[in-house]
Protein backbone atom coordinates (compact mmCIF):
# COMPACT_ATOMS: atom_id res chain seq x y z
CA UNK A 1 0.00 0.00 0.00
CA UNK A 2 1.41 3.48 -0.92
CA UNK A 3 1.08 6.68 1.54
CA UNK A 4 0.44 9.56 -0.44
CA UNK A 5 1.78 13.29 1.20
CA UNK A 6 0.01 15.52 -1.11
CA UNK A 7 -1.21 19.58 -1.23
CA UNK A 8 -4.03 20.32 0.13
CA UNK A 9 -6.92 20.97 -0.97
CA UNK A 10 -6.99 18.92 -3.95
CA UNK A 11 -3.65 17.07 -5.97
CA UNK A 12 -4.41 19.51 -8.96
CA UNK A 13 -1.05 20.72 -8.62
CA UNK A 14 0.42 17.02 -8.42
CA UNK A 15 -1.96 16.58 -11.47
CA UNK A 16 -0.26 19.30 -13.43
CA UNK A 17 3.13 17.91 -12.51
CA UNK A 18 2.81 14.47 -13.59
CA UNK A 19 1.65 15.83 -16.89
CA UNK A 20 4.13 17.97 -17.93
CA UNK A 21 6.69 15.80 -16.08
CA UNK A 22 6.73 12.23 -17.19
CA UNK A 23 10.65 11.42 -15.60
CA UNK A 24 9.58 11.21 -11.74
CA UNK A 25 13.32 13.07 -11.02
CA UNK A 26 11.92 16.46 -11.42
CA UNK A 27 9.08 15.52 -8.72
CA UNK A 28 10.22 16.30 -4.84
CA UNK A 29 10.68 13.05 -3.05
CA UNK A 30 8.50 13.56 -0.84
CA UNK A 31 5.87 13.21 -3.78
CA UNK A 32 7.40 9.87 -5.49
CA UNK A 33 4.82 7.58 -3.67
CA UNK A 34 1.90 9.75 -4.60
CA UNK A 35 2.69 9.68 -9.05
CA UNK A 36 3.46 6.13 -8.37
CA UNK A 37 -0.20 5.28 -7.84
CA UNK A 38 -2.35 4.48 -10.75
CA UNK A 39 -4.13 8.07 -12.42
CA UNK A 40 -7.39 7.00 -11.40
CA UNK A 41 -6.51 6.19 -7.61
CA UNK A 42 -4.90 9.96 -7.67
CA UNK A 43 -8.11 11.18 -9.00
CA UNK A 44 -10.14 9.72 -6.29
CA UNK A 45 -7.83 10.98 -3.64
CA UNK A 46 -8.13 14.24 -5.30
CA UNK A 47 -11.72 14.26 -5.37
CA UNK A 48 -11.90 13.78 -2.28
CA UNK A 49 -9.52 16.35 -1.08
CA UNK A 50 -11.63 18.95 -2.43
CA UNK A 51 -14.62 16.96 -1.04
CA UNK A 52 -12.87 17.72 2.35
CA UNK A 53 -12.16 21.67 1.18
CA UNK A 54 -15.05 22.48 0.60
CA UNK A 55 -16.82 20.65 3.26
CA UNK A 56 -14.79 22.79 5.78
CA UNK A 57 -15.35 25.75 3.94
CA UNK A 58 -19.28 25.14 4.54
CA UNK A 59 -18.88 24.36 8.15
CA UNK A 60 -16.70 27.58 8.78
CA UNK A 61 -19.46 29.47 6.82
CA UNK A 62 -22.61 27.51 8.73
CA UNK A 63 -20.44 28.94 12.30
CA UNK A 64 -20.36 31.94 11.25
CA UNK A 65 -23.94 32.32 10.40
CA UNK A 66 -25.04 30.76 13.92
CA UNK A 67 -23.09 33.07 15.77
CA UNK A 68 -24.59 35.74 13.66
CA UNK A 69 -27.96 34.31 14.38
CA UNK A 70 -26.85 33.68 18.21
CA UNK A 71 -26.26 37.76 18.13
CA UNK A 72 -29.36 38.81 16.44
CA UNK A 73 -31.32 36.76 18.79
CA UNK A 74 -29.92 38.58 22.26
CA UNK A 75 -30.40 42.36 20.25
CA UNK A 76 -32.97 44.60 19.48
CA UNK A 77 -33.86 45.09 16.40
CA UNK A 78 -35.09 48.38 16.45
CA UNK A 79 -32.51 49.88 18.72
CA UNK A 80 -29.20 47.90 18.88
CA UNK A 81 -29.61 47.57 22.02
CA UNK A 82 -29.52 44.14 24.63
CA UNK A 83 -33.50 42.45 23.77
CA UNK A 84 -35.30 40.60 26.86
CA UNK A 85 -33.62 37.37 26.38
CA UNK A 86 -29.76 38.93 26.20
CA UNK A 87 -30.56 41.32 29.42
CA UNK A 88 -31.61 38.09 31.29
CA UNK A 89 -27.96 36.28 29.95
CA UNK A 90 -26.21 39.55 31.38
CA UNK A 91 -28.46 39.42 34.41
CA UNK A 92 -27.61 35.33 35.12
CA UNK A 93 -23.86 36.17 34.31
CA UNK A 94 -23.95 38.93 36.51
CA UNK A 95 -25.29 36.59 39.53
CA UNK A 96 -22.80 34.22 38.78
CA UNK A 97 -19.97 36.48 39.17
CA UNK A 98 -21.73 37.54 42.42
CA UNK A 99 -21.74 34.78 43.94
CA UNK A 100 -18.03 33.84 42.95
CA UNK A 101 -16.62 36.92 44.01
CA UNK A 102 -19.11 38.24 46.70
CA UNK A 103 -20.12 41.66 44.27
CA UNK A 104 -22.99 43.57 44.26
CA UNK A 105 -24.83 45.91 41.95
CA UNK A 106 -28.23 46.99 41.04
CA UNK A 107 -31.05 46.61 38.79
CA UNK A 108 -32.80 49.48 37.14
CA UNK A 109 -36.35 48.99 35.37
CA UNK A 110 -37.51 52.02 33.26
CA UNK A 111 -40.95 52.35 31.76
CA UNK A 112 -41.86 55.40 29.46
CA UNK A 113 -45.02 57.39 30.48
CA UNK A 114 -47.13 58.50 28.21
CA UNK A 115 -46.00 56.56 25.29
CA UNK A 116 -49.00 55.81 23.46
CA UNK A 117 -49.89 59.04 22.69
CA UNK A 118 -47.21 59.41 20.42
CA UNK A 119 -47.89 56.59 18.23
CA UNK A 120 -51.44 57.49 18.11
CA UNK A 121 -50.87 61.20 17.32
CA UNK A 122 -47.64 60.65 15.31
CA UNK A 123 -47.87 57.29 14.04
CA UNK A 124 -45.55 54.40 14.81
CA UNK A 125 -42.36 55.68 12.94
CA UNK A 126 -42.57 58.72 15.26
CA UNK A 127 -43.19 56.04 18.15
CA UNK A 128 -40.11 54.01 17.04
CA UNK A 129 -37.95 57.03 16.87
CA UNK A 130 -38.89 58.28 20.31
CA UNK A 131 -37.50 55.03 21.16
CA UNK A 132 -34.63 54.78 19.28
CA UNK A 133 -34.09 58.63 20.57
CA UNK A 134 -34.44 57.19 24.02
CA UNK A 135 -31.88 54.07 23.18
CA UNK A 136 -29.09 56.73 22.32
CA UNK A 137 -30.05 58.87 25.69
CA UNK A 138 -29.16 55.80 27.77
CA UNK A 139 -26.66 54.51 26.15
CA UNK A 140 -24.37 58.00 26.63
CA UNK A 141 -24.89 57.97 30.25
CA UNK A 142 -24.38 54.57 31.56
CA UNK A 143 -20.52 52.79 31.96
CA UNK A 144 -19.05 50.59 29.28
CA UNK A 145 -19.54 48.10 31.83
CA UNK A 146 -23.12 48.00 31.84
CA UNK A 147 -25.83 46.56 30.77
CA UNK A 148 -28.69 48.15 28.61
CA UNK A 149 -31.38 46.96 27.28
CA UNK A 150 -35.00 46.99 25.66
CA UNK A 151 -37.08 44.83 27.16
CA UNK A 152 -39.86 45.45 24.62
CA UNK A 153 -42.68 47.85 24.08
CA UNK A 154 -41.57 50.58 25.87
CA UNK A 155 -39.49 49.24 28.81
CA UNK A 156 -35.94 49.48 29.06
CA UNK A 157 -33.56 48.31 32.04
CA UNK A 158 -30.25 49.08 33.24
CA UNK A 159 -28.00 46.39 34.77
CA UNK A 160 -25.23 47.91 37.06
CA UNK A 161 -22.80 45.76 37.74
CA UNK A 162 -20.16 44.98 40.48
CA UNK A 163 -19.94 48.53 42.19
CA UNK A 164 -20.80 50.36 45.44
CA UNK A 165 -25.00 50.44 45.96
CA UNK A 166 -24.84 54.07 47.05
CA UNK A 167 -23.20 55.24 44.23
CA UNK A 168 -24.93 52.85 41.56
CA UNK A 169 -28.36 54.43 43.11
CA UNK A 170 -26.81 58.00 43.67
CA UNK A 171 -26.35 57.60 39.53
CA UNK A 172 -29.82 56.05 38.66
CA UNK A 173 -31.48 58.56 40.72
CA UNK A 174 -29.54 61.15 38.79
CA UNK A 175 -30.61 59.85 35.27
CA UNK A 176 -34.22 59.59 36.08
CA UNK A 177 -34.27 63.40 37.01
CA UNK A 178 -31.73 63.67 33.74
CA UNK A 179 -34.76 61.76 31.67
CA UNK A 180 -37.76 63.33 32.88
CA UNK A 181 -36.02 66.60 32.07
CA UNK A 182 -35.40 66.15 28.51
CA UNK A 183 -37.40 66.22 24.77
CA UNK A 184 -36.98 64.73 21.71
CA UNK A 185 -37.77 66.15 18.42
CA UNK A 186 -39.81 63.96 16.74
CA UNK A 187 -41.28 65.07 12.94
CA UNK A 188 -40.70 68.72 14.11
CA UNK A 189 -41.80 68.58 17.21
CA UNK A 190 -40.63 68.71 20.84
CA UNK A 191 -41.51 65.20 22.73
CA UNK A 192 -41.10 65.78 26.61
CA UNK A 193 -39.40 62.70 27.70
CA UNK A 194 -40.92 61.11 30.84
CA UNK A 195 -40.20 57.71 32.54
CA UNK A 196 -41.27 55.84 35.60
CA UNK A 197 -37.84 54.25 37.56
CA UNK A 198 -37.34 51.22 39.71
CA UNK A 199 -34.23 50.14 41.64
CA UNK A 200 -33.62 46.73 42.88
CA UNK A 201 -30.13 46.33 44.58
CA UNK A 202 -28.72 42.36 44.44
CA UNK A 203 -25.78 40.73 45.82
CA UNK A 204 -24.52 37.19 46.17
CA UNK A 205 -27.55 35.53 48.07
CA UNK A 206 -30.16 37.11 45.21
CA UNK A 207 -32.15 35.03 42.22
CA UNK A 208 -32.87 36.43 38.82
CA UNK A 209 -36.34 36.40 39.71
CA UNK A 210 -36.39 38.33 42.73
CA UNK A 211 -34.46 41.38 41.71
CA UNK A 212 -36.18 41.34 38.63
CA UNK A 213 -39.71 41.23 40.74
CA UNK A 214 -38.45 44.20 42.68
CA UNK A 215 -37.25 45.98 40.10
CA UNK A 216 -40.91 45.94 38.20
CA UNK A 217 -42.92 46.21 41.51
CA UNK A 218 -40.57 49.80 42.13
CA UNK A 219 -41.08 50.66 38.82
CA UNK A 220 -44.89 50.10 38.76
CA UNK A 221 -45.10 52.07 42.37
CA UNK A 222 -43.55 54.84 40.81
CA UNK A 223 -45.93 54.95 38.00
CA UNK A 224 -48.79 55.15 40.24
CA UNK A 225 -47.46 57.66 42.41
CA UNK A 226 -46.35 59.83 39.40
CA UNK A 227 -50.20 59.19 37.65
CA UNK A 228 -48.83 60.65 34.12
CA UNK A 229 -50.77 63.39 32.89
CA UNK A 230 -53.43 62.41 30.41
CA UNK A 231 -52.95 66.19 28.46
CA UNK A 232 -49.20 64.90 27.42
CA UNK A 233 -50.58 65.21 23.67
CA UNK A 234 -51.39 68.61 24.23
CA UNK A 235 -48.02 69.25 25.65
CA UNK A 236 -46.13 68.79 22.38
CA UNK A 237 -45.64 72.04 20.63
CA UNK A 238 -43.87 72.91 17.12
CA UNK A 239 -40.41 73.68 16.99
CA UNK A 240 -39.10 77.34 16.06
Amino acid sequence: MYHATVPTPGMGALTDIVTRNKDASFVPKVMQPALAMPKETRELIERALNYAAEAQQTISEQRSRIAQLETLSMTDELTGLLNRRGFSNALDRALGNARRHNEQGLLVAIDLDGFKPVNDTYGHAAGDALLQHVSDFLSARVRTTDYLARMGGDEFAILMVNGELAPARHRAIELKAELNAATARINHSHIPLKASFGIAPYDSDASAEQVMHMADVAMYHDKRRRAASPTLVRQFHAAE
